[in-house]
């Protein structure tokens, strides 16, 4: 899962938000680096990562990508389900793409200083660059998957994969429809257990 389905499947709070969205940016053990409701995000994350990765709609997903991509499928594939996610955000959400995003940035904003790892750096580009919000467009994707390219050291120029997003669009919208109910309620099943 990439940044706008982390962000999704959190909790209201903004600990866990902040948590959902810094899973990425913080490595190892947390102990007690964190607020409770942040390092419980940072958990709920790691494990919708793990959700996701065992999850066989995901792996059929995936395997549209590997013949070109090889161990890059999954990297793509993360990004590619915030474009499915987007583009049909009302559908799964019940509010607006930038209702969300709109509600999401106050939420952070508010609590800029408790951000994790390196996203108090990462997140305001995110937000004055509408990151989340480009998203929903396949020129935007593009530009994530070049963005990630740079910082990658063998520069794989991941953004020629935005061909699949017309060239094999039905099968992996199919996959993305399969499997993200599934994780919807797992991320749910995470919050009632804890």
């Amino acid at each position: 899962m990439n940044f706008l389905a982390h962000l999704f499947l959190a909790g209201p709070t903004a600990d866990s938000l902040i948590g959902n969205l810094g899973g990425d940016f913080v490595k190892g053990p947390l102990h007690d680096r964190f607020t409770p409701g942040i390092r419980a995000g940072i958990v709920e994350h790691r494990k919708i990562d793990s959700f996701t990765d065992a999850h066989p709609h995901v792996a059929a997903f995936r395997r549209v990508l590997i013949p070109e991509h090889g161990h890059y499928a999954r990297v793509i594939a993360d990004v590619f389900f915030d474009h499915f996610l987007a583009s049909s955000f009302e559908e799964h959400a019940g509010e607006t793409l930038e209702g969300f995003i709109e509600r999401v940035h106050r939420a952070l904003d508010a609590h800029i200083d408790e951000l994790p790892g390196t996203l108090p750096y990462v997140y305001p580009l995110m937000r004055d660059q509408q990151w989340l919000l480009s998203y929903r467009e396949i020129a935007g994707i593009e530009t994530t998957l070049a963005r990630m390219s740079h910082r990658l050291s063998r520069r794989p120029r991941l953004e020629a994969a935005t061909h699949h997003l017309t060239d094999s669009r039905h099968e992996l919208e199919r996959r993305f429809r399969a499997f993200f109910p599934d994780v919807v309620a797992f991320a749910q099943s995470l919050r009632i257990e804890s």
